[in-house]
């Protein structure tokens, strides 16, 4: 009973302590972005120390993980979220927070093998954020792209080269279309060829309506015609998918909420029994038969979850 309340107590503690320092942290950003528009830019660099010095700090610690080869995917992740860290910092990144959970388990009289087993998920946690980020940011093309499109098409007819289209979505429209197509813009004026640029640019945004509106690009080039009625076409294709999917998303919700909560539940319920009554659940995880039960479950989890996934996943 004492470490239950020491763990609630703990908990109470923490989240208290994030409350006030997120308040605090809104607080001041609310001040800085009203200075801002009386105040010279000079001024105002709170924000941009601080940020110095989270750089100056991952940059420090992490030098010791420079000689470490690390995965093209997880390089491609991170420019696929437009991040800015390096390759050692997000892996010291995800060392702080795998080591982090790690013993905060610890301190909770949880067994170590489950604190190191636990401790996994931790490493694994901002991968997945950036994961999500980055899809999160894919997605966000999809919409921008119908909107650029347009805007392309009208640009062209008022006497704009393409460049100077391009050129005008890179600096009007926001992340990720804006900065993407400004980056194609600055490779293609210091000389690198358009199919090499677009290339790149497909590599850091894996979108099939954006391949298909630049294989269009590249082919009206070769070929000649009209661009601006192009792009108008291609308007309206990438508008019709946005209805397809919106319409197959919205049949598939209820499988997809049958998964999570098929799959959280049950974990839930572990926890819960474990916090009410340690006594009852803990031959689970101090009895060999209950450790091969708790396998068996998360096993049977797993397969259940991923077998909806694959059903509710449909291609538009």
């Amino acid at each position: 009973m004492n470490d239950q309340l020491i763990l609630l107590s703990l908990f109470v503690l923490f989240t208290l302590s994030f409350f006030v320092i997120a308040l605090s942290i809104a607080k001041k950003k609310r001040r800085n972005n009203r200075l801002s528009r009386f105040v010279p830019k000079r001024e105002v660099n709170i924000e941009k120390e601080k940020e110095n010095q989270a750089k100056t700090f991952l940059s420090t610690f992490s030098k010791v993980f420079n000689g470490i080869r690390f995965s093209k995917k997880t390089a491609t992740i991170l420019q696929q979220a437009g991040s800015e860290l390096k390759l050692e910092e997000f892996f010291f990144i995800r060392l702080l927070v795998g080591s982090g959970m790690g013993l905060a388990l610890v301190v909770s009289d949880i067994p170590i093998i489950y604190c190191v087993l636990l401790g996994y998920p931790g490493f694994m946690i901002p991968k997945m954020y950036m994961k999500n980020k980055a899809k999160k940011r894919l997605k966000s093309l999809t919409n921008q792209l119908v909107e650029a499109l347009g805007t392309m098409s009208n640009s062209l007819r008022a006497g704009f080269s393409f460049l100077q289209t391009m050129q005008l979505i890179g600096k009007e429209m926001p992340d990720p279309i804006g900065p993407e197509f400004d980056r194609v813009v600055k490779e293609i004026g210091m000389g690198i060829s358009m199919e090499d640029a677009f290339e790149d640019l497909l590599s850091r945004l894996p979108n099939k309506e954006l391949e298909v509106v630049v294989q269009a690009i590249l082919a009206q080039r070769k070929s000649g015609g009209n661009l601006a009625d192009l792009l108008d076409t291609m308007e309206d294709t990438v508008r019709g998918r946005l209805r397809i999917y919106d319409e197959v998303k919205t049949l598939t919700a209820q499988g997809k909420l049958s998964s999570i909560i098929i799959t959280v539940l049950p974990v839930l319920m572990g926890v819960y029994l474990y916090m009410v009554n340690p006594e009852y659940f803990g031959p689970m995880l101090h009895q060999p038969l209950g450790i091969v039960l708790l396998s068996i479950g998360a096993i049977s989890l797993f397969i259940g979850w991923f077998l909806i996934q694959k059903i509710v996943k449909i291609e538009v």
